[in-house]
């Protein structure tokens, strides 16, 4: 997926925050125009995490600061973990235990600092509506198919906080055959392993560094080992927007679970914003 002139203003957006947050206000002016500067030299033909990638990396170099929303994942992870035993007892007295986790780790996409904000991400009122909307794709039968006869599963983590939602799902997959990949680096509010250890993912199956430090998964910013798994694993399943927008091209079938939480994605999928997704991608190899 490109990048379009529309993810420039999130960007901006957040090297904003980031420069109220973390830059001395004498400082800010000369921050923003680095940051103008770098942004206006980007190629567009990327998809936008690599956008952002190299937008961090500058604001790293200019301020010094590797990880500027550390304290609001810790904050998030906790803030869901205090959602989980009320999801889990959802889940396991539902009627279909694998549909509602799904649902509700396709709600937790909601938690992305990367297009919301502290006002924008309510976790209540997203899991209710994921429980009872339909959504705008859905091929969650196809990959309870597949899972069926699956015997290894690459699950490819999002953001902070998200994580807890999906190892509610990770459960109900079979923990024994799933390998969770988080990103390699922090960016920003996306979970790396330090993350998934808060949130007892780390206990509960297999987890790795994809070898990304882009917010998402750009397979040649990936590790060999990570590649390995990608090629060979017997379904992959993707959470979140940044996976999708570096992974939608890719030679192999995927299944996207997201929120399209901004026009451009909503563009892309041909969905309506804020709907619910659960895609089998069409790319894969015959």
């Amino acid at each position: 997926m490109n990048t379009y002139i529309e993810c420039i203003g999130c960007l901006v957006k957040q090297a904003v925050e980031i420069a109220k947050a973390h830059v001395p206000e004498d400082m800010q002016d000369d921050f923003m125009r680095d940051i103008l500067r770098t942004i206006s030299e980007i190629d567009y033909s990327n998809p936008p995490p690599i956008l952002a990638t190299l937008m961090y990396s500058k604001v790293s170099e200019l301020t010094g600061v590797n990880d500027p929303y550390k304290e609001i994942k810790s904050y998030y992870n906790e803030k869901a973990l205090g959602y989980y035993p009320e999801m889990k007892d959802i889940v396991e007295s539902s009627d279909d235990p694998f549909e509602t986790a799904l649902r509700v780790a396709v709600a937790g996409n909601i938690i992305d600092f990367g297009i919301g904000t502290k006002d924008s991400i309510q976790i209540g009122k997203t899991v209710e509506r994921a429980l009872r909307e339909s959504f705008a794709v859905n091929h969650i039968n196809e990959l309870k198919d597949r899972l069926s006869a699956a015997k290894n599963v690459l699950y490819l983590a999002d953001n902070a906080g998200e994580i807890v939602f999906d190892r509610l799902f990770i459960e109900q997959i079979g923990p024994e055959r799933v390998v969770c990949a988080f990103r390699h680096a922090p960016i920003i509010n996306d979970a790396t392993l330090e993350d998934a250890a808060q949130v007892g993912i780390e206990g509960l199956c297999r987890v790795m560094s994809s070898g990304s430090c882009a917010p998402g998964t750009p397979i040649s910013l990936c590790s060999d080992e990570f590649k390995d798994l990608f090629e060979k694993a017997d379904v992959v399943i993707s959470k979140g927007q940044g996976n999708f927008e570096t992974l939608s091209d890719a030679s192999r079938e995927i299944f996207f679970l997201f929120m399209a939480k901004c026009h451009v994605i909503s563009a892309e999928v041909g969905v309506p914003t804020g709907s619910f997704i659960a895609m089998r991608s069409v790319n894969q190899v015959s």
